[in-house]
C-alpha cells in the first residue's frame, strides 16, 4: 500500500510541476504579446492617416475657395498640393511619409452654379509598411435659383458636396448684381432648405453665394 501511495504522490506532484510550467509559458507569451502591442502605436498610426485625410481636404476646399474668389487662378490647386505635400514630410521626417496627388482639377468656371475642386491621393508612410493607400476628395457648392415670388425676389437653394442644406447663411452671404441684400429668410419647403431673398436692386442677375468655407458659386 505505501508503494501504490508513493507512486499517486509522484504522479500528483508531475501534474502539479506540468500545470505550474504551462502557466509559466501561456504567462511569458501573453507578456511578450502585451509587450510588442504596447510598442506598436496602431491608434496613433490610424489618427495619422485619418489626420492626412482631413488636412488633404481642407486644402483642395480652400484651393476652390481661393479658385472661385479674386483673382481666380486655376493653378492654385497644384501649388497648394505641392506645398502641403512638403509641409507634411517637414512634420514627420521619422515616419517617410509620401503623399502625392495623381490627379487634381478646378472646374469648372470659377463663376459656375457648382464649382467643383477634386482630387485623388496615394499615401505611403514606410516607417508601419503603408503603401499604396488611395483615398480621393471631391467638394463643390451648388447654387439654384429656384423662382422668383412676391414679396421676396428670389427663392434659392444652396448645398455642398454631402448633398445636403448649407445652414446658417444669411445676408452677408448673398450678392444679388454686386449688391447685399435686404433680407435672407431660411425656409422648409417640402422637407427642402431654401433661402427667400430680398433685395432691391435694377436686375435680379447674377446671384452670388459664399459659404463658410469661402468657396463662392455664382448662377
Amino acid at each position: 500500500m505505501k508503494s501504490n501511495r508513493a507512486r499517486r504522490g509522484q504522479f500528483i506532484i508531475i501534474a502539479v510541476m506540468l500545470t505550474a510550467i504551462m502557466i509559466v509559458s501561456i504567462g511569458a507569451l501573453m507578456h511578450s504579446a502585451i509587450t510588442y502591442y504596447k510598442h506598436e502605436p496602431w491608434e496613433e498610426y490610424s489618427t495619422l492617416v485619418g489626420d492626412i485625410e482631413i488636412n488633404s481636404r481642407k486644402v483642395v476646399e480652400l484651393s476652390l475657395a481661393m479658385y472661385t474668389n479674386p483673382p481666380k487662378d486655376g493653378s492654385i490647386l497644384g501649388y497648394n498640393l505641392v506645398k502641403w505635400q512638403d509641409d507634411l514630410r517637414s512634420a514627420y521626417p521619422s515616419s517617410e511619409i509620401s503623399l502625392n496627388a495623381s490627379s487634381y482639377s478646378l472646374s469648372p468656371s470659377a463663376d459656375s452654379p457648382k464649382p467643383t475642386g477634386s482630387a485623388v491621393f496615394s499615401l505611403n508612410i514606410s516607417s508601419i509598411g503603408l503603401k499604396g493607400y488611395t483615398f480621393s476628395v471631391v467638394t463643390y457648392l451648388h447654387l439654384a435659383v429656384v423662382s422668383a415670388s412676391s414679396p421676396y425676389n428670389l427663392t434659392v437653394t444652396v448645398t455642398d458636396n454631402t448633398g445636403q442644406p448649407v445652414k446658417g447663411l444669411g445676408v452677408s452671404s448673398f450678392k444679388i448684381n454686386g449688391t447685399a441684400p435686404t433680407a435672407v429668410t431660411p425656409v422648409y419647403e417640402s422637407n427642402t432648405l431654401v433661402y427667400k431673398i430680398l433685395c432691391h436692386t435694377n436686375s435680379l442677375s447674377p446671384v452670388e453665394v459664399w459659404d463658410q468655407r469661402g468657396i463662392r458659386a455664382q448662377a
